[in-house]
């Protein structure tokens, strides 16, 4: 018996550069609809925090290969980069699989 591919629930924690909260959410806000568009992406939402500049990127992608290939797509496309650009601290990123 194959064991089929689990679900897998994507946690970003981002600090924005003091100042630039606005233009993080704004640059990010603006890439959602590729993020809910690209094939494997179950949900994806935005949570905000302005108090603590600080945002959570929520993902549930089909599969962990489906969640990979979606940051290569990104990495490639130097979108990463620019918002790294706004990023005050390191970001932090979990994974879970959802059963």
């Amino acid at each position: 018996m194959t064991k089929t591919s689990e679900k897998e629930a994507i946690v970003v924690t981002v600090k924005a550069i003091p100042s630039l909260f606005d233009e993080l959410v704004a640059a990010t806000q603006a890439l959602m609809p590729e993020t809910h568009a690209f094939p494997g992406c179950i949900e994806a939402h935005l949570l905000l925090a302005p108090e603590r500049e600080e945002m959570v990127i929520f993902q549930i992608w089909e599969s962990s290969e489906a969640q990979s290939a979606y940051l290569t797509w990104r990495a490639e496309r130097g979108d990463f980069e620019r918002l790294g650009e706004l990023i005050h601290d390191e970001q932090i990123f979990r994974t879970y699989s959802l059963g």
